[in-house]
């Protein structure tokens, strides 16, 4: 497997692309755009069926061939209600004014639906889930901009769970929409009135059908895909099956478990991109237990005990048992049945065939001690060592032996070693070879699929949840702006994983506000309506199109990543200078705290308590910090340059990809003149009075991102401060020679002569994954400056040292780390959460500055 390649598994294509322009060049953009532009042109003329399209599954899932497919007049939707299913309804909105939208949804006897309108989840059944005021698109408050003759997708997805017979009544799904002049309170909307047929299409336009085909062939095969570890679902059946451990003297069990969980002792191992091996080692009540999976098409578990014993360190196996639990995930329909002689788990998910599970050993009578496993579980015994389970295709109709089961899951894993090892040139334990390990085991183990995501998702941990009230844990997540996009970066440099990269960065990007920003956080349609958070999209967009060249993922989410650019002119620029200040716009009924106010604008800037921001300097009539943020400017000057770049790359017009990089040399230009300090020699934060504010984090270095820099400054801020021991601590030869232990590891978040730094505490001191990133993103612009150069490459081996150190000894990635040599301030563990993604951002950067995440062989896409 070459590094550079972008081979992966092929994705089905949309059936009404012609397949000769499915490559991604300028003919089949030119028909996409074509195509578009012809469909929502005949609605307005009146030349069009003016109808959207429904499938009825006979499954829970929307999966294969529907039963039903029909063309429906409008947007009211009645559904059967005889008999359980799943139903879509696809389309496009086409908008027939120059006014602003919101929706009303009227939902009748609908157990779960969902209504998304341009990728905003605009209504839904409550359960699964609850939405709190001020915090959602498409409300009479917060409604979406539409114009005239532009269409945008609509999508509806409907759960019926039924499974006994309704027939004189019928579930039922009306949409209807809200015409605006403005925003206005909910109680001041006017009625909402129906969807004239005239503004509907019956298909999605073909880029959405190209998103979507790439998604729904992610959403396939057993794997990890709730929040809780040891629980592995496969789908589209849904179908569960949960790997518990209960201790029979007390009557303790673990059920449900993540990284970082409290009541046990999670450690991973290695995580394959395509579910074909994972391993962790589970810790509970004194039993140490190796879990095994081979997951994908089929599925394999050995769970083995490695502490039975009596000596130190001992447990007795005999008082603990696997608790094996069937189920079905987000309340779809099926039915599992129990062999008589307990050996076997049938699963019958409605529609989508038979899966079978067969034991190593029969369930014993155990369970009846256990209450809190309840009656469907199998119980299977510790005292003669290992158990798991296989599915039939494997086993046969024999029960599998743990010894055939040990033996296929250690040969999955010398697969994944040797493809590791191939895409590496390195062993197993060479550091590049581990931080590659780390680094996917990032982002795999973090890998979800729920249903209000089209597809596949990386939360920054299992651990976090911003949705309101979830049904179940099935339903909680959440995603962060450029937590997110940094995963996205993450998975994209290898070709097994960068379809889940490309998954996970549509549903970012398209989390976007109705006012065109990013925000900080999404969930279920649940936003940070007020803000948003470091924009990279663009520039994490083109590093990935430099690399394989899809340029109908560029076509896709183009547009909403100059919207996010256009939304930071217009409300996030200070003046007078004309700089970008961070923000936090008034967002009535919304109850977090933070919105309008100076914290909420702390949380815009990612870095939640920089020491960069301490005192209190917002204006809660412009929504603005009054202070001029080099970090934010210079970034914005990246995302404009990398938006330019992908203009020319996708065959926009000359005309806007200069409007672009004049957009990008205008704020460069501001940053040139007037955030250089020369009394400090470096780029830094500066009030409108003409005051600099010394409080020196990395953000300074991202003033050569922006190529703000002279080279003689670039230098000096290479030398005086990055490799500096009294201030960013990387040494120059990248050995650490020099450093003291409470500023050993380097690049700390607030430089480390500042008074807040000896304390600590999250992004004053600690070392962070993405400042890492945006840091060598930043050298990377100045390679001609030889103290640059140097800076760079030392920062690459300290980062990278820092991340295996934690990796070898924890097997943690962490949010933050600490400083200090020995990590004496958090017991030698992570400062922050110990499994967050972006973590492995310390390792990443040393793989590219070796080549094993550079462009294709076609040459790099220059920044204009």
């Amino acid at each position: 497997l070459k590094p550079n390649s972008c081979d992966a598994r092929p994705v089905s294509q949309p059936s009404n692309h012609p397949p000769s322009l499915l490559p991604g060049g300028v003919t089949m953009r030119l028909w996409f755009r074509a195509v578009a532009i012809a469909a929502a042109a005949a609605v307005l003329l009146g030349g069009a069926h003016a109808e959207l399209t429904l499938s009825i599954y006979g499954n829970s899932a929307m999966h294969g061939e529907p039963e039903v497919q029909k063309d429906i007049p409008d947007l009211d939707v009645g559904l059967p209600l005889d008999r359980a299913y799943s139903a879509e309804v696809v389309g496009q909105l086409v908008y027939d004014a120059d006014s602003f939208f919101a929706f009303e949804c009227i939902f009748t006897r609908a157990q779960i639906a969902i209504v998304w309108v341009d990728d905003h989840l605009v209504c839904h059944t409550d359960p699964p889930f609850s939405t709190a005021v001020g915090t959602s698109d498409g409300t009479p408050m917060y409604p979406l901009r539409g114009a005239k003759g532009k269409a945008v997708p609509l999508v509806i997805h409907v759960y019926s769970n039924l499974t006994s017979a309704t027939h004189s009544q019928e579930l039922g799904v009306n949409v209807r929409w809200i015409h605006l002049a403005a925003s206005v309170p909910q109680a001041r909307a006017p009625a909402s009135e129906a969807v004239p047929a005239s503004s509907l299409l019956p298909s999605l336009p073909p880029l959405e059908l190209r998103r979507r085909a790439l998604q729904q062939s992610t959403k396939q095969g057993w794997n990890a895909w709730s929040y809780n570890l040891l629980n592995v679902v496969k789908l589209p059946e849904s179908c569960s099956v949960t790997i518990g451990l209960c201790e029979l003297s007390t009557g303790k069990c673990l059920l449900d478990t993540f990284i970082e969980d409290q009541n046990a002792k999670v450690r991973v191992g290695m995580f394959a991109t395509d579910f074909s091996y994972w391993q962790f080692y589970l810790g509970f009540q004194g039993i140490n237990v190796s879990m095994s999976y081979s997951g994908g098409e089929h599925l394999t578990i050995l769970a083995e005990p490695v502490n039975c014993g009596r000596g130190p360190g001992g447990a007795n196996c005999s008082d603990f048992v696997v608790v094996v639990m069937p189920s079905y995930k987000w309340e779809r329909v099926g039915g599992v049945s129990i062999a008589q002689d307990k050996s076997s788990i049938t699963y019958s998910p409605l529609g989508l065939g038979e899966v079978e599970l067969r034991l190593t050993h029969r369930s014993s009578n155990l369970s009846l001690r256990l209450a809190a496993v309840g009656a469907g579980a199998l119980v299977l015994p510790l005292d003669q060592g290992a158990v798991g389970l296989q599915d039939s295709v494997h086993s046969g109709q024999a029960p599998p032996s743990v010894d055939e089961l040990r033996s296929f899951v250690e040969d999955a894993r010398r697969r994944e070693i040797a493809r590791i090892g191939a895409f590496t040139g390195d062993v197993e334990g060479g550091d590049r070879f581990a931080t590659k390990e780390a680094l996917q085991a990032a982002t795999m183990w973090n890998l979800i699929y729920t249903p209000t995501e089209y597809g596949p998702v990386f939360p920054v941990s299992r651990s976090w949840n911003f949705v309101e009230k979830p049904l179940s844990k099935d339903w909680q997540y959440v995603i962060f702006d450029w937590d997110n996009i940094f995963a996205s970066y993450m998975s994209s440099y290898d070709p097994t994983s960068k379809d889940f990269a490309y998954s996970n960065f549509i549903q970012v990007i398209r989390s976007r506000t109705a006012k065109g920003f990013v925000p900080n956080y999404a969930a279920a349609g649940k936003k940070s309506l007020d803000r948003t958070e470091p924009p990279i999209g663009a520039k994490v967009l083109l590093e990935m199109y430099k690399k394989c060249k899809d340029a109908w993922l560029v076509e896709l989410l183009f547009d909403d990543l100059l919207g996010w650019s256009d939304w930071f002119l217009r409300e996030r620029i200070l003046q007078p200078s004309g700089l970008v200040a961070l923000g936090s716009d008034f967002i009535a009924g919304n109850t977090d705290g933070s919105t309008n106010h100076m914290q909420g604008a702390r949380f815009e800037s990612g870095l939640d308590n920089s020491p960069m921001y301490d005192g209190e300097f917002f204006d809660n009539q412009t929504h603005l910090m009054g202070l001029y943020d080099v970090g934010m400017s210079s970034m914005f000057v990246q995302e404009a340059a990398s938006l330019a770049a992908l203009a020319k790359a996708i065959g926009r017009p000359d005309a806007e990809a200069k409007r672009l990089s004049d957009r990008a040399e205008a704020m460069r230009r501001l940053i040139s003149e007037n955030l250089w300090d020369p009394v400090g020699e470096i780029f830094t934060n500066r009030f409108p009075n003409g005051t600099f504010y010394r409080r020196i984090s990395p953000t300074s270095f991202y003033s050569m991102l922006a190529e703000a820099a002279t080279d003689e400054q670039a230098a000096s801020m290479a030398s005086q401060w990055l490799m500096s021991p009294k201030h960013f601590c990387i040494a120059p030869a990248g050995d650490f020679a020099g450093n003291s232990d409470s500023c050993y590891w380097g690049l700390p978040s607030i430089q480390a002569e500042d008074v807040a730094f000896p304390p600590l505490g999250y992004w004053r001191g600690y070392v962070w994954g993405p400042m890492a990133m945006l840091t060598y993103w930043s050298l990377q612009q100045y390679d001609h400056v030889a103290e640059v150069r140097q800076g760079r490459k030392a920062l690459c081996k300290q980062m990278n040292q820092l991340m295996l150190w934690q990796w070898r000894k924890n097997r943690h990635i962490c949010e933050n780390y600490s400083p200090h040599r020995t990590a004496d301030d958090h017991a030698g563990d992570c400062s922050g959460t110990k499994f967050y993604h972006w973590g492995a951002l310390t390792g990443m950067i040393s793989l590219l500055e070796q080549g094993l995440h550079g462009s294709s062989a076609d040459g790099d896409i220059v920044l204009v």
